[in-house]
Formats: structure tokens, sequence, C-alpha cells
């Protein structure tokens, strides 16, 4: 699942990111290299319709003219529609023009000029970044790397069937090589003649004996003996407020 979702979110970012720098890099060459002008909204097209089948709204573009210094006539729609005619018929507006083919012209307005390049890139971002986290999430979550990825894991496969929750209780409290603290648990798996031992989460300071005896609940996977959650549920709210001597 995260592969597929990494290739299609992924491959649309990149697709996106890809699009929008390179129209981005056509913008920036037009500003360097291309000539200033002004130019007159002469007509509003209508473009695409926007909106629902209920309420369509046409979206406007600018149709503008412009002359090159050579006397030589131009015509070119605004790259950007807007719900309402953004220009009134016979508004002077700011342009560039490529030198070599005039044709390649744009209004200078930054909703036309830079705004869809930049859209298009920053969507690329968000969805690579959204792939990622996603690819992360589920990678965590088959693995069983952290915490939360361990219960949301094992929540699933209780769901399935391949899980199953014991009741057990706390013991006492370990302090583990790294100097964090986790409170010792101990649950009887159904038919089992003896406790066995779980481990909490951990916490950065020591919270204390006054837990001992504290009931929780336990998550145990059928498939991997090692695999368990210890389900605290307000506890470590507890553990906060808790002062400590």
């Amino acid at each position: 699942m995260k592969w597929v979702i990494l290739m299609i979110f992924g491959g649309m970012g990149l697709a996106s990111l890809i699009c929008g720098l390179a129209w981005g890099a056509k913008r920036v060459a037009l500003f360097r290299t291309g000539l200033s002008a002004r130019g007159r909204v002469v007509a509003m097209d209508q473009g695409e319709v926007i909106g629902d089948e209920e309420s369509p709204r046409p979206s406007y573009y600018p149709v503008v003219e412009f002359q090159t210094p050579d006397g030589r006539g131009f015509r070119f729609r605004g790259s950007t529609g807007s719900s309402s005619p953004e220009f009134a018929i016979g508004a002077e507006v700011g342009l560039r023009y490529n030198p070599h083919n005039p044709d390649q012209a744009q209004l200078t307005k930054f909703s036309h000029f830079w705004l869809g390049p930049l859209l298009l890139a920053v969507g690329g971002l968000l969805a690579l970044f959204l792939a990622s986290g996603v690819f992360y999430i589920f990678g965590d979550i088959e693995r069983g790397t952290s915490p939360a990825g361990r219960s949301i894991r094992l929540r699933m496969l209780e769901a399935s069937g391949r899980a199953a929750r014991i009741e057990g209780r706390i013991t006492g409290v370990r302090k583990k090589s790294n100097g964090e603290y986790v409170f010792v648990c101990a649950a009887r798996k159904p038919g089992a003649s003896f406790e066995d031992e779980y481990e909490s989460r951990s916490f950065t300071s020591d919270p204390g004996g006054e837990f001992a005896g504290r009931r929780v609940t336990i998550i145990i996977g059928s498939c991997n003996e090692g695999e368990y959650s210890v389900e605290l549920g307000d506890l470590p709210g507890e553990v906060m407020d808790t002062p400590r001597r």
C-alpha cells in the first residue's frame, strides 16, 4: 500500500514540480530578456466554466493588444482567468514580450506572470511531502518501530482477528540504559499458567512507584510473540501532573 501511495502521489507531485519549475524558468527568461511595453485590454475572453452544475460560473481572461517599436500590432490572451472580469475594456496594462517572437507576451501583474508557476511548483512540493509522510507512517505501522506505529498496527491486527487484548497490571518502574524510564507490567496470556512481563512506552523522568497495581490493557500479536503494545490510557497525563519528590 505504501509503495502505491508513494508512486501515485509522489509521481503526481514530482510531475507538478517539474512542470512548475519549467514554466517558471520560461517566465524568468521572459522577465530577463523580454522587452517592456504598454498594452490595452480590448476584450474579455470567456473560458471554461467553474463551479458545480447548479451554479456554474464562467472564467474571464483579458485579451490585450500592444504594438512593438516598429509599429507592428500583436494580440494575446492573459494566462490567468478570474470569476469576474479583472480589467475594464480599454484599461492600459503593463506587459513583457519576446523581442524575437512578440506573440510570446504576458502581463507583468503578479497573478498573471508568477502565480501559475508558483502554485504548480508549491503544489508539487506539498504532494511530495504528503507522499513521503504517508510512506513513512505506513512503513512505521508495518514495522512497528515506534510506540504509536506499533499500537496502530496491533489495533489493525486486532480488527482482523490476529491480535488479542489481555488485562495486566503495573508492577514497577525500570530505568533503561538511555536514561529513560518504563513501567514494568505483568499479564497472563489466555490459557497460560504464568504471567509474562511487558514494558510500557518510555518516560523522560521517573514516574514513581505510586502507580504500581494500576490496571492496564495489553494488545499482543498472535504471529509474533514479542509484538505487543501496553495501552496506558490517561496514565501518561497523570504521570505528567504528579509532582515528583
